[in-house]
């Protein structure tokens, strides 16, 4: 095991846990909640599930930040845009190591990344509750795929000679 990804695979084993609590409580709490039409019970579902989808994306963030860390440096990124171009450099191979994420995770998690961006910054009122179910199922089907990416990805780079785990870049924001 490469000594610089125990910090990513500590960070992966957490959102994993983040992720099975998440649906735990989604399916046998919230799902509680769901013969309530009204107003409040549909707010609780609503922002219990934003905040889940928004905890596990964050930990996806972390997982590719900490990846970055050791292959390129960190991430290369204007503070404006930082979590698009996070993705971005993720998806993007370069001379040192191959894309961590495919183009298709990297579609599906930018989805994610736009849906975590309107759940923080707007009022959760304003959330429809199809939107936010929407996000769920898209996590569901996601969640899975990237963790089997960055453990293919993992696995390869500790493959790799050890004189070739210099970072390319220095810059980090």
């Amino acid at each position: 095991m490469h000594p610089a990804f125990a910090l990513t695979r500590t960070r992966l084993g957490e959102t994993r846990r983040e992720f099975d609590t998440f649906l735990q409580a989604s399916a046998k709490t919230l799902a509680l909640l769901e013969k309530d039409r009204d107003s409040s019970a549909e707010w609780v579902r609503v922002v219990a599930r934003a905040s889940g989808i928004e905890g596990v994306y964050t930990g996806i963030e972390n997982v590719l930040k900490t990846i970055l860390g050791v292959t390129d440096g960190g991430v290369i990124a204007d503070a404006e845009s930082y979590h698009a171009q996070l993705l971005a450099q993720s998806a993007e191979a370069t001379a040192k190591r191959s894309e961590i994420i495919g183009g298709e995770l990297y579609g599906k998690l930018d989805r994610l990344r736009a849906f975590r961006h309107r759940e923080r910054v707007n009022y959760r009122h304003v959330l429809s509750e199809g939107a936010v179910n929407e996000n769920l199922a898209l996590l569901k089907e996601t969640y899975p795929k990237f963790e089997a990416e960055i453990t293919a990805f993992i696995e390869t780079w500790e493959q790799k000679p050890k004189d070739d785990d210099e970072p390319t870049s220095s810059h980090k924001i």
